[in-house]
């Protein structure tokens, strides 16, 4: 029986590397312009956890917001503002409605009504962007977004600007069981 070796230069060696970590690289671009081509009202879709801070900490909100994937919003929150006097403080409760867009960057808006204590209600846009996700039985869904208020708040007695952070609680069944 013959034998026989191979042998392999180090430039070789160094080439084939380079070759490998290339593919590698290309690859997880790819996957992630795959991502970004992936946001769409459908991202958005879940029960989310909603805090709203209103300016320099002056009120805080904690409540909810069920977003559908289709673009409609509701939910509800208990909001901690200034009281009467300096000393005081008021809770009380709002409801949300309405609706949202987001492009394919992952930012989008959301158009709400805001059911107010006493039956008033107000109109107020946010400006949003999706920032932080998770594929869920193949569906890219936003597990955190942060956004920003157009117009001072609706809800207290205040010019103050109002951000919001939303995280996803859980998913519903119809964000991911084919829209």
């Amino acid at each position: 029986m013959k034998s026989f070796s191979i042998s392999i230069s180090p430039k070789w060696t160094l080439a084939a590397l380079v070759l490998v970590l290339f593919c590698a690289s290309l690859q997880a671009q790819e996957r992630g312009n795959v991502a970004k081509d992936q946001f769409s009202l459908a991202t958005v879709c879940g029960d989310y956890g909603a805090i709203a801070t209103y300016g320099a900490n002056v009120a805080r909100a904690l409540g909810f917001e069920v977003m559908d994937g289709h673009g409609g919003i509701t939910g509800a929150a208990t909001v901690n503002q200034p009281g009467p006097s300096d000393t005081t403080r008021s809770i009380s409760k709002i409801g949300i409605s309405g609706t949202y867009n987001v492009d394919a960057t992952g930012a989008g808006t959301m158009n709400l009504v805001i059911a107010l204590p006493g039956g008033g209600s107000a109109n107020v846009v946010e400006d949003f962007v999706i920032t932080k996700t998770k594929v869920i039985n193949g569906v890219l869904i936003a597990t955190e977004i942060q956004d920003m208020q157009r117009v001072p708040s609706a809800v207290i007695d205040d010019s103050s600007l109002v951000i919001h952070t939303y995280t996803l609680r859980r998913v519903l069944k119809s964000c991911v069981s084919g829209h």
